[in-house]
């Protein structure tokens, strides 16, 4: 299996470096071409996805653990993921992640949990060794953070957020000013 990793990773480079190639090109109309001919084929594999999809729902016996089976595959699933058809939304996934690595987390007298998403943006709160990590503990992060982007290819970004009990700071008080009553403020005439 580590043989078609690394193949699929090779393939995946490949098809980077032609994407790239391809917005270097001087002429625009051969430009315009091949990137609507890449466009038309994702649109045509993910039409053809779709309809698989479509076509194990039907199947009352074995459909939706095939889909299921789609999902979780390290080749199916992230083409799924690519066309909007993964049939396990995104915080499903992460927090079946954070399931995953919580024992790891435990040993290192931490957690970390799912706060929210919002707009491509997951933010996260990492609770006893986690928060404020020390550098011994990058390593452990690390890794949750590369489990995270595994399951959720299509996050932008991972934030550390603090909860609003970790947020509670001490209220320094400032005394006002207070005015004499006799003062009086000039009006600026001159008259004053």
């Amino acid at each position: 299996m580590m043989q078609l990793d690394t193949q699929q990773q090779q393939r995946a480079e490949h098809i980077e470096a032609l994407i790239q190639d391809l917005a270097t090109l001087s002429d625009p109309r051969a430009r315009s071409m091949a990137q609507e001919l890449v466009q038309s084929i994702l649109t045509m594999y993910g039409d053809c996805l779709t309809r698989m999809l479509e076509l194990s729902g039907q199947q009352q016996d074995n459909g939706p653990a095939l889909i299921a089976a789609f999902g979780e595959d390290e080749l199916v699933g992230p083409l799924l993921l690519l066309h909007g058809l993964h049939p396990v939304d995104m915080q499903t996934r992460i927090q079946r992640v954070l399931e995953q690595q919580r024992p790891l987390l435990k040993k290192h007298d931490g957690d970390v949990e799912l706060v929210r998403i919002e707009a491509g943006i997951g933010y996260f709160n990492f609770k006893g060794s986690c928060q404020g990590c020390a550098a011994s503990n990058n390593k452990l992060l690390r890794s949750i953070e590369e489990a995270i982007y595994q399951a959720a290819p299509e996050l932008d970004d991972i934030v550390a957020v603090e909860t609003e009990q970790c947020m509670v700071h001490p209220v320094k008080f400032i005394p006002a000013r207070h005015r004499s009553p006799e003062t009086v403020v000039s009006s600026g005439s001159g008259e004053d």
